[in-house]
């Protein structure tokens, strides 16, 4: 799989990997494709009984990859997050566990990523951001839902609206983290707690993240109607030229 590698242990843990170290594992819409299809292959396998999340290279995701987020229709923007919807939908619906193992920069789409995991563990240099309103993007990936879920609706505002950089220790002490670990060490603490939640009942696991998941189901509804409008304004192309250039964007609203 491009940008993603699955390895299988032996008492049942599927470790998922992000891996495209070189460009801290951006999530273009083949990677993202590429999970979809990881994660329905481990609901799927009786054999798999819990699924940990991580990125290669030391760091966890820089986000969607801007290079993939050029001119495209509407119709094909909704597409794409037709894609989305059924990655996360899956993530969050998971009957097994899902544990995401936290090194360095969990950013836009990549925090996102990490907060539609049920449990989290971050490594002691994890950092995460939104990003998104930064290149004239809404959030997307479910974050609307998934961080005030975590943190609550006034902070998770702050959080997203301001773009400002998130440590680890502030992290575990709002609740987007459960555990932290040292650096280099957050895989092996996700695997063990993969391996604990492995051995509890699994109906009544999928009824309570059903449950939990209702609001994000509507949030990627939301932005499935917004963020292909958005990432064709021009905003988000000045966003994106703002990127490249490494300058401060100067928008218009619109």
């Amino acid at each position: 799989m491009t940008g993603l590698s699955v390895e299988r242990h032996g008492d049942g843990l599927a470790v998922v990997t992000l891996d495209d170290a070189e460009r801290r594992n951006p999530l273009g819409h083949g990677v993202r494709q590429a999970l979809t299809r990881a994660l329905s292959e481990a609901e799927a396998d009786d054999a798999v009984r819990a699924v940990v999340l991580t990125g290669a290279g030391g760091q966890f995701s820089v986000g969607g990859d801007i290079r993939d987020q050029g001119a495209r229709s509407p119709a094909e923007q909704r597409e794409r997050f037709a894609t989305v919807k059924d990655m996360v939908g899956r993530m969050v619906h998971l009957s097994k566990p899902l544990v995401a193992a936290v090194e360095g920069w969990a950013a836009g789409g990549g925090f996102a990523l990490a907060m539609a995991c049920p449990v989290v563990v971050v490594a002691r240099d994890a950092r995460f951001t939104a990003a998104f309103t930064k290149i004239g993007l809404i959030p997307d990936m479910g974050l609307l839902a998934t961080l005030p879920a975590r943190i609550g609706p006034a902070k998770a505002r702050r959080i997203i609206l301001s773009n400002r950089t998130i440590g680890a220790e502030e992290a575990l002490a709002l609740g987007m983290a459960e555990e932290m670990a040292e650096p280099g060490a957050a895989l092996a603490r996700a695997c063990a707690i993969a391996r604990e939640e492995a051995e509890g009942a699994p109906l009544p696991r999928q009824f309570v993240l059903d449950w939990f998941a209702r609001e994000v189901d509507a949030a990627l509804d939301y932005e499935r109607s917004l963020q292909p409008m958005l990432l064709g304004s021009e905003d988000a192309a000045e966003g994106r030229r703002a990127f490249f250039e490494k300058r401060a964007p100067r928008f218009r609203g619109r």
